[in-house]
This record gives C-alpha cells, structure tokens and sequence, in this order.
C-alpha cells in the first residue's frame, strides 16, 4: 500500500517519472490524462488495476489513498463502493472493505442484489474473530441469505452451518446442512440435465464439496447429540462419493478427502459406541493421516474415559505428538485439544492420579481460554474445584493466573 499523506495523483506522477513515461505515453497505456487523477469519481477500479500494472506495483497498490479521497469529498456513488468493496473483498483485504460494504447496506433498498451480497460480504469479513462475534455476525446475516443466488447461497449455508459449530448450534448444523446438501443436488441435477457443468458458477469450491459437506455436518451433528447409529448413514454417504459427474482434478481430490475423512469418522463413531477393537486401527489411520491426529486423538480420550478403557499409554504417547499451548490452531482444533486434555484429566482422577490430572485440567482450561471457549472454561472450572483440595500451592497459582488470563503455562 502506498502512503496516504501524498494525493493520488502526485503518487502516480512520482511514480510515472521514475519509471520514464511521457503524460502522453501514460494517458495512451491507461486510458486516462494523468489530470483525471484530481477527480476520484473519473476513475474506475479497472482503471487502477491498469495503473498499478504498468508501474510495476501488486493489484490493489492505489486502493488505500483512493479510498481516502473518496471518503474525504464524499462522492463515491453507491454502485462504485460496491465495486471497489468487492476488488478488495476479492484480494483478501476484508478489513479495508468492510466500511464500504457498510455504506452500501446503509443506503441500498433490503432486496437490492449489491445489498443482499454486502450483507454476506459483512458476515464472511466478521467470523473467525471468535465465538461470541461469531454468533453475532450470523444472527445478522442468516434473515438475508435466502435472497442471495443459488451458487453463492451454498457458499453461505456451508459458512453458516461452521459458523453454528463453533458454538454447538446442532440442531442449526442440522438444518443448514439439509439446505446446502438440497440445493448442491438440485444444481447437479440440472447440470445433468444440460449434459455438462455451468461454467458461471460463483462458488468458492467445487460442487461436490458442498453435497459432501451436507452429508458430513449432518453426521457431526447427529454424532455430537449422541444419534450414532444415525451419523453412520451420513458418513456412508460422503465416502462414496465417486459416482458424482464432472468431476476434474481438483473435484477427485475433494472425493479422497471425503473418504479418508468417513473412514475416520466411522473409527470414532464405533469408539462412541463403546466399540474398543477399532483403537489399534485407528491409531493407524491417523498416523498416516496428519491432519486427522488431533481428533483421533480427542476420540480416544473420550471414548477411554466414558467406557473405561485400559489405554493410558496410548494416551501418553498421543500427547507427545499434539500441539502444545500457543500454536498456530484453529478454533475447531482448540476445541479437540480442550476435550482431550479435559477427558484425560477425568481419566486420572479415576485412577486417584491427582497431580497428573490438575495438571491436565490446567492445559485444558488454557486452551478454552485461549480460543474463547467459554462452556468448556465453565466446564474446567467446575471441576478444578471439586479436586481444589488436592492441588499444590503452585497449581492453584496456576489456575488463578490462567483464569485471569496472566499466563499460558
């Protein structure tokens, strides 16, 4: 980005001189008079893009002091702020854009097309912070996306059925899940119908990742409200999924996943049902799955702990290898590292390892205060007091420093 205390105009000159053009060769290569510069409302997005391309800067270079000068004489029409929103949008600065989708949303009609998408805009720029901002920014948009077009509706409903996750809305994982899986079928059927793919299609993935993801967010919900032999259907259903038309290299791809993803799901879906002879097995798969350690791993824990299984040292050994405290981790991975260390925790205490098992309840309640995870902190404390008697001088100075956010152990 380029400072905004220059104008716009003496930023291009500046530039336009180092790199040796006349005003006539830069107004022949970009379409405008340099002069044009002085008034925003003359230049378009595209017309920035070409600037920025022929001085050899990234896309998006003028965008920060053209904002500023727009903002700073007011004359931007709806229209235009919601093209430059969307250029924004499109190159990861959502920060940027949010102002000027919210212009957008304050001065265009509740059905308009650049209102509805604005409104989706918004929300995908305001999730991730954390649970509660997550939370509110879904209550704020799922009235608007019925209104948005198909293709980018499952883009929406596969953003808000996560979004749901993350605080454990299942019956709306439910519900969003049904809509997306409907909608992504309906879409293939009438591509099956026109004999090949829409190539217009606005969706951030391939078709069949929204259709498998119904069927796999379903599952989880189902799962997670202890209907297991329900989810089992679920998880069938997306790990065959090789039967999907048009499918290119990169739609082959999202079918092995779906299937490596059902194998493992199906491992922890046994283990909830107290099935212990899966656990050699899965401890396989997900050894040579790294991506599934982590909730293998969480699984196992719970699964140990509600059945009584004998694996304490195939706890020990899953800890070694799990992300400490501080790593780089997103919410959902936080979640599984909170419910392994929480359930690893009960484990001890059942075995009268009293230390051990504060020490674990210790790092299970860092990380639900580290990702925000407020009934899994609720939950830590709960159960730190019921052993309070039990801890050391130094463990409860832990625990009042992690509970007023002072350290991370």
């Amino acid at each position: 980005m380029v400072s905004i205390v220059q104008s716009m105009r003496t930023v291009v000159e500046i530039e336009t001189q180092l790199h040796g053009y006349t005003p006539l060769q830069f107004s022949e290569r970009t379409g405008i008079h340099i002069e044009q510069l002085d008034n925003p409302r003359s230049v378009t997005v595209d017309t920035l893009d070409k600037i920025s391309s022929l001085l050899g800067r990234p896309r998006g270079w003028l965008y920060e002091v053209y904002l500023r000068e727009c903002f700073t004489s007011d004359i931007l029409t709806s229209s235009e702020q919601f093209a430059l929103a969307e250029s924004l949008f499109e190159q990861g600065k959502k920060k940027e854009a949010i102002p000027l989708y919210r212009q957008v949303v304050d001065n265009r009609d509740g059905y308009d097309p650049q209102y509805i998408m604005s409104q989706f805009r918004l929300f995908q720029s305001l999730i991730g912070i954390g649970v509660e901002e997550n939370r509110e920014a879904v209550f704020r948009f799922e009235t608007h996306y019925k209104q948005l077009p198909k293709d980018v509706r499952l883009d929406a409903l596969l953003q808000m059925a996560n979004v749901y996750y993350t605080f454990e809305g299942w019956k709306k994982v439910e519900r969003y899940a049904d809509e997306m899986r409907d909608l992504a079928s309906k879409i293939y059927e009438e591509q099956l119908t026109n004999g090949k793919p829409y190539n217009y299609l606005r969706m951030e993935r391939h078709l069949v990742v929204y259709l498998g993801q119904g069927y796999l967010l379903k599952g989880v919900a189902l799962a997670k409200q202890e209907q297991y032999e329900e989810a089992k259907e679920y998880v069938l259903k997306y790990s065959d999924l090789g039967w999907f038309h048009f499918l290119d290299e990169t739609g082959q791809k999202e079918v092995e996943k779906f299937q490596a993803w059902g194998k493992g799901n199906m491992y922890a879906l046994e283990l909830n049902t107290g099935n212990e002879t899966v656990i050699t097995e899965y401890l396989t798969f997900i050894e040579k799955h790294p991506n599934e350690y982590i909730s293998g791993a969480m699984h196992i824990a719970k699964a140990a702990c509600k059945f009584n299984f004998s694996v304490d040292g195939i706890l020990e050994k899953l800890a070694i290898k799990l992300p400490s405290i501080g790593s780089n981790i997103t919410h959902i991975q936080g979640t599984q590292l909170f419910y392994f260390w929480f359930e690893k925790s009960k484990i001890s205490f059942k075995r009268n390892r009293r230390k051990d098992g504060i020490d674990e309840l210790l790092y299970a309640l860092q990380f639900a205060r580290n990702i925000k995870y407020y009934s899994g902190f609720e939950k830590s404390v709960s159960l730190f007091w019921k052993h309070i008697d039990h801890a050391t001088d130094q463990q409860k100075m832990d625990f009042h420093n992690i509970f007023e956010g002072e350290i991370e152990l």
